[in-house]
């Protein structure tokens, strides 16, 4: 009893934590159950062809579980690529059904890494992610640019690996409520151009398919040009 007293603070600081992970292994489990050490290398490889072969295979409630899910596992583990995850949801699924799935994962993935490292700086951990080379080139291009900026204009760019923006959020001192403002007006542009590209893509549609894309360089284009205008609306 008394160890058990001793312990019960340090315990009950880390109940969310420690039931927000138990809910999300059991999901795991029931969304992919053996077939997930299949999947995984399916994703780790951006094997689009083959993740839309295996959800297809699916029942369509697993089916949008696993997208949901490897939405956010993408995020936590920073070298998963999540344009194939994108572009197979909105081959398989309708580009709308496939942006909510894609998009709501993503949300709940970043939260969930932003809030863990956040915990971890304040217990006096740190955690090192490596951003890679494309993601060193556009954090040194943002030096000395307002945190909120950063994070959106990542989290726009394709290719590079967003799952580093939660550690930097955490590094520049970035509050819970602002991190998930940025998170969601960054993450919606690469998800929606990915899922309606995919969407185009299963309808033989290619021309559709690329010009998506183009737009979403265009409208990235347009916020970084009026980055002044949006920081103060946004502030």
């Amino acid at each position: 009893m008394t160890l058990l007293r001793t312990l019960w603070p340090k315990i009950k600081r880390r109940l969310p934590a420690l039931a927000l992970l138990a809910i999300s292994l059991i999901l795991i489990w029931a969304a992919f159950g053996t077939s997930f050490r299949i999947l995984l290398p399916m994703v780790r490889r951006g094997d689009k062809h083959a993740i839309v072969t295996y959800l297809s295979e699916e029942d369509a409630i697993t089916g949008m579980i696993c997208v949901m899910l490897l939405s956010g596992l993408q995020v936590a583990s920073v070298v998963l690529p999540g344009i194939a995850i994108h572009v197979a949801a909105g081959v398989l699924y309708s580009w709308w059904k496939a942006f909510l799935l894609c998009y709501t994962g993503f949300i709940i993935g970043n939260m969930a890494v932003f809030l863990f490292v956040r915990r971890m700086r304040e217990e006096g951990k740190s955690i090192k992610v490596n951003p890679g080379p494309t993601g060193k080139k556009i954090l040194e291009m943002l030096s000395g640019t307002p945190t909120m900026l950063v994070v959106i204009v990542v989290y726009m760019v394709p290719g590079v690996p967003n799952g580093i923006v939660p550690y930097i959020a955490v590094k520049r001192n970035m509050e819970p409520e602002r991190f998930f403002i940025g998170t969601a007006m960054g993450g919606w542009l690469q998800i929606l151009a990915s899922c309606v590209a995919g969407n185009f893509l299963i309808r033989g549609s290619i021309i559709s398919g690329v010009l998506v894309i183009l737009i979403q360089w265009a409208v990235l284009g347009l916020m970084l040009w009026q980055r002044d205008l949006l920081l103060k609306w946004l502030t």
